[in-house]
């Protein structure tokens, strides 16, 4: 209380800013979030299916972003100089084992999830929280939607299927249910566009997807989500080493077939409890089998008896995983904004590998290689905000593998400043740590962890319908897998090595241009590798210098139409000229290896998009066509496995796509929800 007794009153007061979500900076280094108001949104699900290019697959958007490779010709997202095995998938919090749908050697894979069926998104190129692992390189992070608005069906049909979904609410709005299912045949469309490659079976896919949801309390929830999935894919193609002979009559075609058999159930749990408590659990279950066939057959359709092709004329694989984890995360509220994060993830993975031969009538049946595996993992990390302005995280994680009998720690941090309300600089640091590849550890266990090191520095700039992001990065590889090691058990050991670092921009614009929403992204990378049966730290195979993508996206509000497009550039990558420098002989010349370069890669997508209502269906058509213009697109070569010719110079084929252009035709109807003005406002 004041008493004002007419005379001069002097009163200093002391104002403590409070720290709140809506004002304080956010740690943006090394991520790009989606569908987060609050952190600025990059990519919506709307944004990925109408992102010309994408054929509504999450991978083939987030391929438009920066550090991103276009890496086409194999399955996995490559990112900043990390193989596609470098990147890992979690959803809800736990990892997905088989996160890409089964794939063919020498193309590309889509991933096995819709996007819709995610309400956030986070792409992180490097530096990533401390809850996650097991990621040498990046981490996309996904998270499923809630309950829904109201019961809705969905029906659609395309050039390449047909399939169709329901979601049911509850009267109460406190649970929901749902199923789907989506039939794939490409054979109606390989009779329309020709393919270079002879399909026997062309991809053909069942999926049933199932989920439920119901709220616990006013603050809790339970989710499930799952498939189940059958995939079957067989083609014939020239066999490159036959093409060697001086005979082109002996020609011979290599047949490769797959039948994929995959199922994935997520169980997930989050609840606030107690004074400012939260607690977030995680379960998970999925199983694969893939029987792989592979033959050599000669022009008559026969497999070969040809000692050129002694124990590759009759294979067969069969490969099987099952994987089983939990997860639990505590978290307490502290006061403002700071917060403490701390948990445990069990992971229970089997791999199950036979070889099968049948050279003549007598089959032999190999024994079977089964690796059991029990990884174990402990963190925690907490948020700091010292000011609106200044805020960092300090986490770490500590794993035990049972297959490798060994641990290790790994320590993250990250901080950020920001200048004003628009333009913020966000520094992070972190240790990542990955076990070897099956591919591997089938053939010796006694291996260690690879490691790589995250040095990030990000500039953000936001305006109102604007992004500005700048960010520069230094990874620094250890313990990388390397093959052809005298004296290691089946020669192979953990003296790998290598680097990446480089620049990258993005910028994304909805008001510049009247009508008009796209977004420029530019990579430039400098990384080489000395892993595999390198002979020499090089630039590796799936890695190019330079990368930019340019998108647009434009909406006509009157007539519900739209328009978009994609071009994408990269320059060559390297490829092993096995003509100068095999690394199989061992007079291969170092100087020589991984010198050559593929040309440079573009493609220009274009879609369009019409929206019409029709009494209470809302149908959505679609037409998109991929690389219109057909550019030349090389992604490497196939080299023959031996001199047949005698000539001392071994036959090359080119690696390209299956044909040089894609078309996609398709009609997405809505039954009970109207997404006519959520496309007006994302723009289509």
């Amino acid at each position: 209380m004041i008493l004002l007794s007419g005379k001069s009153t002097t009163i200093n007061f002391s104002i403590k800013e409070k720290i709140n979500d809506l004002k304080a900076v956010v740690i943006s280094a090394g991520s790009f979030e989606a569908s987060d108001e609050k952190k600025g949104t990059v990519l919506k699900a709307l944004d990925i299916v109408t992102t010309a290019g994408s054929n509504g697959d999450s991978y083939g958007a987030l391929k438009t972003l920066p550090g991103a490779q276009q890496t086409n010709d194999r399955e996995g997202l490559f990112v900043r100089g990390g193989t596609g095995a470098e990147t890992q998938t979690f959803i809800d919090g736990t990892w997905v084992r088989n996160a890409f749908s089964a794939s063919i050697p020498d193309l590309g894979a889509r991933g096995r999830f819709n996007p819709f069926i995610f309400k956030g998104t986070v792409f992180s190129t490097g530096g990533y929280s401390a809850l996650y692992g097991q990621a040498l390189s990046s981490a996309v992070i996904l998270e499923t939607i809630d309950l829904p608005e109201r019961s809705s069906a969905n029906f659609n049909v395309s050039s390449v299927g047909i399939g169709g979904s329901f979601q049911q609410l509850a009267k109460n709005k406190k649970s929901s249910y749902g199923i789907g299912y989506n039939y794939t045949n490409l054979t109606p469309y390989f009779l329309l566009i020709k393919q270079n490659v002879k399909y026997k079976t062309a991809p053909t896919v069942h999926q049933v997807d199932l989920n439920y949801r119901i709220k616990t309390s006013k603050t809790g929830i339970f989710k499930f989500y799952g498939y189940i999935n059958h995939t079957a894919i067989d083609i014939q193609r020239e066999n490159v080493s036959s093409l060697d002979y001086e005979n082109k009559s002996k020609a011979y075609q290599d047949r490769f077939g797959i039948k994929n058999k995959n199922a994935y159930a997520n169980f997930s749990y989050k609840e606030f409890f107690g004074k400012d408590w939260k607690i977030s659990a995680g379960a998970c279950f999925s199983t694969n089998h893939d029987d792989i066939t592979i033959q050599v057959l000669e022009t008559n359709g026969a497999i070969t008896s040809d000692s050129n092709f002694r124990y590759r004329e009759d294979l067969g694989i069969t490969n099987g995983n099952i994987l089983a984890s939990g997860k639990l995360v505590l978290e307490k509220d502290l006061n403002n904004l700071n917060t403490i994060r701390f948990g445990a993830e069990h992971i229970y993975n089997q791999e199950r590998t036979l070889f099968k031969y049948q050279p003549t009538t007598t089959l032999i049946n190999y024994v079977p290689t089964i690796l059991n595996e029990n990884l174990t993992a402990v963190f925690a990390e907490s948020d700091i905000y010292i000011t609106n302005d200044i805020a960092g995280k300090i986490g770490v994680r500590g794993e035990y593998s049972t297959l490798l009998n060994k641990m290790n720690v790994a320590p993250r941090i990250s901080a950020a400043y920001k200048f004003n309300k628009r333009g913020q600089l966000s520094v992070a640091y972190g240790m990542f740590y990955q076990k070897p590849e099956l591919t591997y550890l089938f053939q010796n266990t006694n291996l260690n962890y690879m490691r790589a090191d995250h040095y990030i520095l990000n500039y953000q700039y936001q305006p109102k319908d604007r992004l500005l992001r700048v960010e520069a990065y230094y990874k620094n590889y250890f313990s990388l897998i390397k093959t052809n090691i005298v004296g290691a058990p089946a020669g192979i050991a953990n003296n790998g090595k290598g680097y990446a670092r480089g620049v990258e921009v993005f910028y994304r614009d909805k008001k510049s241009l009247k009508g008009i929403d796209f977004w420029i992204s530019y990579s430039f990378l400098d990384t080489k590798r000395d892993f595999q049966n390198y002979l020499r730290q090089v630039q590796p195979d799936f890695a190019a210098t330079h990368t930019a993508n340019f998108v647009f996206k434009k909406f006509w509000v009157k007539r519900m139409f739209g328009i978009n497009g994609t071009y994408t550039f990269s320059t060559g990558r390297p490829y092993i000229n096995y003509n100068t420098s095999n690394p199989n002989r061992v007079d291969a010349d170092p100087a020589l290896f991984m010198t050559d370069r593929t040309i440079a890669y573009h493609n220009l997508s274009i879609s369009a998009n019409y929206i019409k209502t029709i009494k209470k269906a809302f149908p959505v058509f679609v037409l998109s066509v991929n690389n219109p213009f057909g550019f030349k697109q090389v992604y490497g070569y196939n080299y023959a496995g031996s001199d047949l010719n005698k000539n001392g110079i071994l036959y090359s084929k080119a690696i390209t796509p299956p044909a040089r252009q894609f078309i996609f035709l398709g009609m997405f109807m809505s039954f009970g929800i109207d997404r006519t003005q959520e496309a007006i406002d994302n723009n289509l």
